[in-house]
């Protein structure tokens, strides 16, 4: 590392304090633009936790299920801005063929469908429950079945 990369380095660390904290923050903040400007994926994951977390936070359901239910949304967009980091790097180091960087960005993808696949699930089994237990009978007083008509 040449004298002026380690100065720039150098002065990226942090010091600590209420500084540090609002540095973090505005990394974080440009993180979550870039990929949401950058990455259609992200996007796409977005536009269903935004609709998806109203309705789970408007919904008649206990405190517990809705965490439950959370949860997993926001896992998904964590471990897709994670898999976004891979590919940014692996295209950074170079955008030729290269077999260890496929492997990365296909072990980045199917990180992702893991986390999504578990989502589905845990959707299913909790709102289940809920039914079964009567969480949802403030929207469907009548059951299920008439409110479907």
């Amino acid at each position: 590392m040449s004298k002026n990369e380690k100065h720039f380095a150098e002065k990226q660390k942090s010091k600590g304090g209420i500084a540090r904290i609002w540095r973090a923050f505005r990394y974080t903040c440009a993180g979550f633009a870039a990929a949401f400007r950058g990455e259609q994926a992200f996007r796409q994951e977005v536009f269903v936790f935004v609709p998806a977390t109203v309705l789970v936070l408007i919904s008649p359901i206990d405190w517990i299920f809705k965490a439950a239910l959370l949860f997993p949304l926001a896992l998904i967009l964590a471990v897709e801005l994670i898999n976004s980091a891979i590919e940014a790097v692996v295209d950074d180091i170079s955008t030729d063929y290269r077999e260890l960087a496929k492997r990365a960005k296909d072990f980045g993808s199917a990180a992702v469908f893991c986390t999504i696949v578990s989502a589905v699930i845990i959707w299913v089994a909790v709102i289940s429950h809920c039914f079964a237990i009567g969480q949802f009978d403030a929207w469907f007083p009548y059951g299920v079945a008439i409110a479907a008509k």
